[in-house]
């Protein structure tokens, strides 16, 4: 069984039990000319060795309803990961700034009352890789185009407040003949809030 397969049956799992112990229920049905703000955040580091690394990355968006259960907006990511090579006393640190920019579609897919909401999300992004050594800018890439598409579930905490969690796929081209194409597949926690009916 694959890594994509398993990720996706756990976070159904999870979703299940959540939702079978979920006292209370609230309506998902949010109507047209709602604003969604989202937001999450990963970060993690080695602790196995004397030089250090670290890797971390916010996103954040915005969307609008333009229908009951369907909102179209825009995320903005900001990542960045540090690595020091060399010896102890004297490292040389390397550090890589990845930004995103780009449209978003989301589709909820709960009902009227629910206390867990599946949703949909696909998109673009436009991206800006750059590379530092020391502190100096040694190389940047800026035309790079990422596809994104995931599936998760909305934990309705409040009316207007809930957590998310989802599984996202992303693709980016490489721009370059000799740039290869990358993939990626990630699990992301993030607290989603409401401002509308």
């Amino acid at each position: 069984m694959n890594k994509k397969l398993m990720t996706i049956i756990l976070i159904t799992a999870v979703g299940s039990l959540v939702a079978a112990d979920s006292p209370e229920a609230y309506s998902t049905s949010r109507g047209t000319g709602t604003i969604m703000l989202s937001g999450s955040g990963t970060y993690q580091t080695d602790l196995s060795q004397d030089l250090k690394s670290s890797v971390w990355r916010l996103n954040t968006d915005v969307a609008l309803f333009l229908f009951p259960q369907l909102a179209g907006g825009i995320d903005f990511g900001y990542g960045k990961s540090m690595a020091e090579f060399g010896s102890v006393d004297d490292p040389v640190v390397y550090e890589n700034v990845v930004m995103s920019l780009g449209p978003r579609v989301y589709f909820f897919l709960g009902g009227k009352n629910s206390s867990l909401t599946p949703f949909v999300k696909g998109g673009a992004n436009y991206l800006v890789n750059k590379t530092l050594r020391d502190d100096v800018e040694i190389s940047r890439d800026e035309k790079e185009m990422g596809l994104v598409a995931s599936a998760g579930f909305l934990l309705n905490l409040a009316k207007n407040v809930g957590l998310s969690v989802e599984a996202e796929y992303n693709f980016e081209k490489g721009t370059a003949a000799e740039d290869i194409d990358t993939q990626q597949l990630l699990v992301k926690f993030g607290i989603r809030s409401f401002l509308g009916n």
